[in-house]
């Protein structure tokens, strides 16, 4: 951020938050929004500069940079901007700061567009633009920087089977390797009633358009696939909470690819697993915007549609409903197992069958209330990839 634009997000006395925070409290309590007026976070590129955006909907309003939206009320003297709490440049360090920055943008973002309704705001246009319809941006990852991406394995029931039962809380002593039904030598027995997570390299997170590159690494045979998912955005330091409390880590959600290189060579011993085929550069697809817990208040009750070329990719399962292993169940063992910070992105498993990418696809993945996330598929690089 420019040292002009630190003048105006510096922290202080947050005189107007309450006021935002009050009708935050009571939009909540109202019924779901539609989709097309759904509150949206972004980050987007514009001029060469990562920005912070919000916006609403899936593409039908403009992005209002809200820092440019604090110098154009500023200049107008809008009371929005009198005693303005601090706002981040940057979309980690506002999940961090939390509620207060959170309804700080909010306000910013209303303010602009009610003004500029009325005509006292004028778009300065250029390097200080407010107002970018989405065609004239690069939409970025919402979170492009997180510390850690996870995934879990195995997490939709097919269609007709039975639930699964789910683990205690706190998991009985697992067997060691010389017990009794435990031939694998790992030091423990599978537990298949525990949520089967793994880490995804943070490295292949690219956003909103970016090149999914095959490269010539994968081998003809099998495919190569997409997997369309919910993920979970954490919004404070977990570690040790409980299932109960998971809820209260979680600050809203995205959609992730977790494209997998199924026939990329790997060494003898399966410990490579995922980690590799799972971790090849641009196969972490995450966007396009970042929505609010609040504007999700079912996330088992959200449709998953994957489009290839157009069409759509038949997924009987393609509902959150059948997801097995919920939200605080992750949430809770993976705090267990590691400290989890502001901005950690937990991707919450995949509906069956998955889809065979090839050089030349589009693939589009639209979860409800979340809006669209769209790549393209490549086998090298052109130089649109972030």
């Amino acid at each position: 951020m420019r040292n002009c634009e630190r003048r105006y997000v510096r922290p202080r006395v947050a005189a107007g938050v309450v006021l935002a925070a009050a009708l935050t409290t009571a939009i909540g309590a109202r019924q779901p929004s539609p989709p097309t007026s759904i509150f949206r976070l972004a980050t987007f590129q514009a001029h060469g500069d990562l920005r912070l955006g919000a916006t609403q909907g899936n593409g039908e309003s403009d992005i209002v940079d809200i820092h440019h939206a604090i110098r154009a009320l500023l200049a107008i003297d809008a009371p929005e901007v009198r005693g303005l709490t601090y706002i981040p440049a940057d979309m980690k360090t506002l999940i961090e700061v939390g509620d207060p920055a959170v309804a700080a943008v909010k306000s910013i973002y209303r303010a602009a567009l009610s003004y500029k309704g009325g005509g006292k705001l004028v778009d300065p246009g250029g390097d200080e633009r407010v107002f970018h319809p989405h065609s004239s941006v690069r939409l970025r990852p919402p979170v492009p920087n997180p510390n850690q991406l996870f995934g879990m394995a195995g997490n939709y029931r097919r269609e007709g089977a039975p639930e699964r039962q789910a683990a205690p809380a706190t998991p009985a002593p697992r067997a060691n390797a010389a017990a009794p039904g435990n031939p694998s030598g790992l030091g423990r027995a599978p537990n298949p009633r525990l949520p089967s997570l793994f880490l995804k390299s943070v490295a292949g997170i690219v956003g909103q358009d970016d090149e999914i590159v095959m490269t010539d690494l994968l081998k003809d045979g099998y495919p190569n696939t997409h997997e369309a998912e919910l993920a979970v955005v954490i919004g404070k330091r977990a570690k040790n909470v409980s299932e109960a409390a998971a809820m209260e880590y979680v600050f809203g959600y995205t959609i992730h690819n977790d494209v997998s290189g199924r026939t990329l060579e790997t060494g003898a011993s399966s410990s490579e697993g995922s980690s590799m085929t799972k971790g090849m550069d641009t196969f972490a697809p995450l966007g396009p915007y970042l929505t609010l817990k609040e504007d999700v208040p079912d996330p088992y009750n959200l449709t998953i549609e994957t489009k290839l070329n157009g069409k759509v990719f038949p997924m009987p399962n393609a509902h959150t409903k059948y997801m097995e292993h919920r939200i605080p169940a992750a949430v809770a063992l993976l705090s267990r197992i590691m400290t989890l910070q502001p901005g950690d992105i937990i991707a919450t498993g995949v509906p069956a069958p998955t889809a065979p990418l090839v050089p030349g696809d589009t693939v589009e993945i639209t979860i409800e209330r979340l809006g669209t996330l769209r790549n393209r598929v490549v086998k090298r690089a052109t130089g649109s990839t972030f």
